[in-house]
């Protein structure tokens, strides 16, 4: 097949990209400068000119590469107006497929079953079928104590994700399939894990949300390039995947983090507030408006605007519990990788962000 991957040079697309090529494949990738181009052509990888941040371009790159079906794996961020820039890129994807029943993969994510529990373990595992949006009851209910401003901007964000999931799996004319990856690791990269060694360094131990019991499904990035490859060549329209091996507590996963940094495993139950990187008038900002009423609170947190990074630290304090039990008898999919903590502790991730430098691997 002629496959076109969106994001080729990142971490899931790079990989998902390899293994398409290795199996015979011909992949192209999407490409913004010569730079990217480049990159990709050193893999293997057929550069297309495109922007997945320009809808009206990316669907002139698609129609000109003329592919049997694409794998989107990019995005432009992580809160609810970028996510509605994802759902107008992926509909630009769409329409430009046409009408000839190709492939259109889209990658959402675990978040969207993400729920705010303060730290402790929650009992509800979500499968392939179930119904989205949570309700905001569900993912913040009132026992979580969540800040008012916060439960709104998740919300939203995951409202727009899930409008991309259903554009996608009702889509006429295209064969539609949603992936949702739960924590991906593996080869020194990922999004979440680099966040707790991070957190790890700053610390000089291991930290997470509380008590830590917070559970996460997880999946090495190697088992979940294949997944993508046995849904573009063997999944049906409408199917939605999960890609999860496993499930880890967060407080394992900073034990983990601890130990790679050499603090002997020790970890601490932090606040909300420190699990986002809030330091001096963000931390204050983020306490005081809490009890407000939302209107107040929100135009106050435009004062107190948590850091950059503070989407990365939310992720690492949700619990996100998902079942892959369709999926794996769907697709006859086996993931083998299981060592997600022997990888933090001494594998791929060895020597991440000391002086500055990154992960080996």
């Amino acid at each position: 097949m002629r496959i076109l991957v969106s994001g080729a040079t990142g971490y899931i697309g790079g990989a998902v990209a390899r293994v398409l090529r290795d199996h015979g494949h011909e992949v192209l990738g999407l490409a913004r400068s010569e730079r990217s181009a480049t990159a990709l052509r050193d893999r293997g990888v057929v550069p297309v000119a495109g922007d997945f941040g320009d809808p009206a371009g990316l669907s002139d790159a698609v129609r000109a590469a003329d592919p049997d079906a694409v794998v989107s794996t990019a995005s432009l961020g992580n809160d609810a107006s970028t996510f509605a820039k994802d759902r107008d890129a992926v509909s630009a994807l769409r329409d430009a497929l046409g009408d000839d029943r190709r492939k259109l993969v889209f990658t959402s994510g675990s978040a969207v079953f993400g729920t705010f529990s303060g730290g402790e373990a929650t009992e509800t595992v979500h499968d392939e079928r179930a119904v989205l949006p949570l309700p905001p009851e569900v993912f913040a209910p009132a026992s979580a104590k969540v800040h008012p401003v916060l439960a709104l901007g998740f919300g939203a964000a995951m409202k727009a994700r899930v409008e991309t999931e259903r554009l996608v799996l009702t889509a006429a004319g295209v064969q539609g399939i949603v992936v949702r990856p739960g924590l991906v690791y593996g080869h020194g990269g990922s999004f979440d894990v680099p966040t707790l060694i991070s957190l790890a360094r700053a610390h000089g131990h291991g930290v997470h949300l509380g008590a830590g019991a917070t559970i996460q499904g997880y999946v090495h990035i190697d088992d979940l390039a294949e997944l993508y490859r046995l849904a573009v060549e063997s999944a049906p329209a409408g199917t939605v995947l999960h890609g999860v091996a496993g499930e880890v507590t967060l407080r394992e996963l900073a034990a983990a983090a601890s130990r790679m940094i050499g603090a002997a495993g020790r970890t601490e139950g932090v606040g909300l507030a420190r699990m986002l990187g809030m330091t001096g008038l963000s931390a204050t900002g983020f306490g005081l408006t809490r009890r407000m009423p939302t209107g107040l609170a929100r135009r106050l947190q435009a004062v107190f605007p948590p850091p950059a990074g503070a989407g990365a630290g939310l992720s690492v304090s949700l619990g996100k519990r998902l079942s892959a039990e369709a999926t794996r008898r769907l697709l006859d999919w086996s993931p083998q990788r299981h060592d997600i903590l022997e990888d933090v502790e001494s594998g791929s991730y060895a020597g991440f962000g000391a002086n500055g430098g990154q992960a080996e691997g």
